[in-house]
């Protein structure tokens, strides 16, 4: 052996020493991260989830003036950001910290882009899941697929189950599906988060028709009593009242059926809770609640989520330890209002919203005014029409705005006819948000006012509040009139100074379809 050969042995003996100590400090800190991770899956997967507050959607504001006004005056903060009206936002507040909330929901539509009503799917079931996993309860709570809503950051009115297709900008068709749904999922939990008082909604998860359907026959299918007689979804098959097994076509022919003996939609939210608990209860029993990772891997074309695979993982786990007697089902329901104009709507009962969320969560939420049906007769008496004459004085000030930041000067008269026009657009927004917060308010708690039939029962003070209302309720309307006559002269003369001709004062066709009130066109159907 040579001299070298010694020290050469011994750097590799050092080098094979120093690989192993990296790989073995590697596997040990595997072993530790996925101890920790096991640890955190299976005792505390509260802590896989985040509770960052999700980003607000900005609302509307109003248009800021292009040149300096006489008296400086160009709108303040202190203007209400509402043109048109917005549900007040209470500001988005993280839920209690031991407590989670998951939205899910179920698309009105198949893998292959049909859909059972109307040409866009909508989020016809919604339900929240509030874990809590101080108390292991979980709570399902219905939220209507018809209440009237606005959406945060997007000008209009629209049903709730609607909010998915807004935040889509209205491009999910049956013609088509959109490649990426996120934008919808996300606009939903926000505007949801204001019917829950402002109380976050950070996760969801989407499922369409097709993806419920081969999840039930991946189960094998469930046995089921069943309490109103339908017809399974595509072969049409007839179930009557009692006890059937039922594939996933007959579960969504179940779940679909839109009226009761009752005539309320709550009906049908109310099976589709016990189906729900029906579900879990069979993958309990049979030990298989392991396995829905793997089933949501499967109809994975038809699922929509933004949780992780071990989140979900860790959600399964805390399902398994869960005593399906805990899951609570509750309904944020509302009376459906009479087709008086075009649509029915739901118009939320507030005090059970307000005892819902205080029961749930302990927080003290407030009224919502604007969904009532006095709001909304209000709405088709001049809301409607003022709001589409403020988005068209905004559109030529816009216009204005643009040409001067490409350079365009203007004359000394027309800034003078633009600083009278912004001036009665100032005027006009700040009455119509100061008086459609004024009604909203008025409207959330007087709803006995809504009941016309009872008009014999109102005691005295009741009929002196009606009698006060009403008689606001016209000055307003004829303030509203005489402020938007003021702007629409003003705005001709403006208008005409820089040529433009495309002034439309009344709404054009059905409310929600003109833009100017809603700014995404959405099939309610």
């Amino acid at each position: 052996m040579r001299k070298t050969d010694k020290p050469i042995n011994q750097k590799k003996k050092r080098t094979r020493i120093a690989v192993w100590s990296i790989v073995a400090a590697i596997v040990c800190i595997g072993i530790t991260a996925g101890a920790w991770f096991a640890n955190k899956v299976l005792h505390h997967p509260e802590d896989l989830f985040q509770t960052d507050i999700p980003a607000t959607v900005p609302s509307a504001t109003m248009v800021p003036s292009a040149f300096p006004l006489p008296d400086g005056e160009t709108g303040s903060e202190d203007d209400a950001d509402m043109t048109p009206a917005q549900l007040p936002d209470p500001g988005t507040v993280a839920a209690p910290s031991h407590m989670l909330n998951i939205m899910l929901t179920g698309i009105d539509a198949y893998e292959d882009g049909k859909t059972t009503s109307g040409t866009m799917p909508h989020t016809d079931s919604m339900m929240v899941i509030a874990v809590n996993f101080d108390r292991n309860t979980v709570d399902l709570i219905t939220l209507p697929r018809d209440t009237l809503t606005t959406v945060p950051g997007h000008s209009g009115f629209y049903k709730l189950n609607a909010v998915f297709n807004v935040g889509l900008e209205g491009t999910f068709h049956t013609s088509g599906k959109s490649d990426d749904l996120a934008d919808g999922f996300a606009l939903m939990c926000r505007a949801a988060e204001r019917w829950l008082g402002g109380i976050s909604i950070p996760y969801y998860y989407g499922l369409d028709f097709q993806a419920v359907a081969d999840i039930v026959d991946a189960i094998g299918g469930i046995d089921y009593d069943v309490d109103q007689a339908f017809q399974a979804m595509r072969s049409k098959r007839s179930y009557s009242v009692g006890m059937h097994h039922l594939d996933g076509d007959a579960v969504m022919g179940y779940l679909r059926i839109r009226w009761n003996a009752d005539g309320l939609d709550s009906s049908r939210t109310a099976r589709q809770r016990r189906m729900m608990v029906a579900i879990f209860r069979k993958l309990k029993t049979e030990g298989r609640l392991t396995q829905i990772p793997a089933l949501i891997s499967a109809a994975n074309s038809g699922i929509y989520t933004n949780t992780t695979l071990a989140q979900t993982t860790a959600l399964v786990n805390y399902a398994a330890q869960l005593d399906p007697d805990e899951i609570r089902t509750r309904s944020m329901y509302g009376e459906i209002g009479k087709i008086e104009y075009d649509w029915r709507f739901v118009y939320v009962d507030q005090q059970n919203r307000i005892d819902l969320i205080k029961e749930v969560y302990g927080i003290d939420a407030k009224p919502v005014g604007i969904c009532t049906r006095q709001y909304e007769r209000w709405l088709h008496s001049i809301g409607f029409v003022t709001i589409k004459r403020l988005h068209q004085i905004e559109s030529v000030l816009t216009l204005i705005q643009e040409k001067k930041t490409a350079g365009e000067t203007f004359t000394d008269e027309q800034i003078a006819l633009y600083g009278s026009c912004y001036r009665d657009y100032l005027n006009l927004y700040r009455a119509y948000a100061a008086f459609s917060n004024e009604l909203a308010d008025e409207y959330a708690v007087s709803p006995w006012r809504e009941d016309k039939t009872k008009q014999s029962k109102w005691s005295g003070e009741e009929k002196q509040i009606n009698k006060e209302l009403t008689a606001r309720e016209k000055e307003i309307r004829e303030k509203l009139i005489e402020l938007s006559d003021a702007a629409r002269s003003s705005l001709r003369e403006l208008a005409k100074s820089i040529g433009y001709r495309k002034i439309a004062w009344s709404i054009s066709g059905n409310w929600y379809q003109d833009a100017d009130i809603n700014a995404v066109y959405v099939n309610f159907g």
